[in-house]
């Protein structure tokens, strides 16, 4: 399995995950693609560069647990009931700034000096960072910052737990990763109340004047259900649809 895991294909393979949510700006394919980046780098640095066992382990389950706590923030705000998919000039700006990020990373990391790592394993730590701050640069909301900041934290984790694999460096970067999530997580909620101030008639006897009522955990579980099934449910009637269309186009022929 090592030389699955050394190998490029597998290290584009990771590089394409962590880069698709930035194309598609969508947190719904954000907070996966994170966790794709995390088992992958953990893999990398499990078996072909020898960490202990327990630490690719421990930073997986960190990131899971910082993913839950911005789901969950999400799952409250109006941000689960917004359409994401974005127009395709923006799509096509972002493409544009990865492509101009994945040649300087190509021509610069050859300069950068990281010991221990070999040449395909450091061009994806330094495009993981670089990702990370295009993802700062590009975003206007504290989820896709806290997204930067998660994700810039993989190269950092693995780097330094691979340099000094002790809890005493370890432990620190993952307390600060989960403080990362929590306080991204709080400025979200606060981020909502201001961009969505919706006023509450005052014959509403639980809230007062001007209060908004929050979604539940559940009902924004219920709504992401709900659009991600129309997502699904629209895109194959649409395929039926158009194989319908082909089929009466079709030319008969004696």
């Amino acid at each position: 399995m090592n030389e699955l895991w050394s190998s490029a294909p597998f290290h584009i393979f990771l590089g394409l995950a962590a880069a698709l949510p930035i194309v598609l700006w969508d947190w719904r394919f954000a907070l996966p693609g994170l966790l794709v980046a995390q088992l992958g780098t953990g893999a990398i640095f499990g078996s072909v560069y020898t960490l202990p066992a327990p630490w690719p382990a421990v930073h997986l389950g960190v990131l899971v647990f910082a993913c839950l706590i911005l789901l969950l923030s999400v799952l409250q705000t109006r941000t689960v009931q917004v359409d994401q998919t974005g127009e395709f000039s923006s799509i096509l700006f972002r493409t544009l700034v990865l492509g101009i990020a994945a040649l300087l990373v190509w021509r610069a990391s050859g300069s950068v000096p990281l010991p221990l790592l070999d040449d395909s394993t450091k061009h994806l730590m330094i495009w993981f960072a670089v990702l990370a701050l295009v993802t700062l640069g590009l975003a206007e909301t504290a989820l896709f910052g806290g997204i930067a900041l998660l994700l810039w934290l993989i190269p950092v984790q693995s780097f330094f737990s691979s340099l000094f694999p002790s809890p005493a460096v370890i432990v620190p970067l993952g307390i600060l990763e989960i403080l990362v999530a929590l306080s991204c997580s709080y400025l979200l909620l606060v981020d909502d109340n201001v961009m969505w101030p919706d006023e509450i008639p005052a014959t509403d006897p639980g809230l007062s004047l001007g209060a908004q009522r929050r979604l539940s955990i559940a009902a924004g579980v219920r709504v992401l259900w709900y659009g991600l099934t129309y997502w699904v449910y629209s895109r194959v009637n649409q395929r039926q649809h158009q194989a319908a269309r082909r089929g009466q186009v079709m030319p008969h022929h004696d």
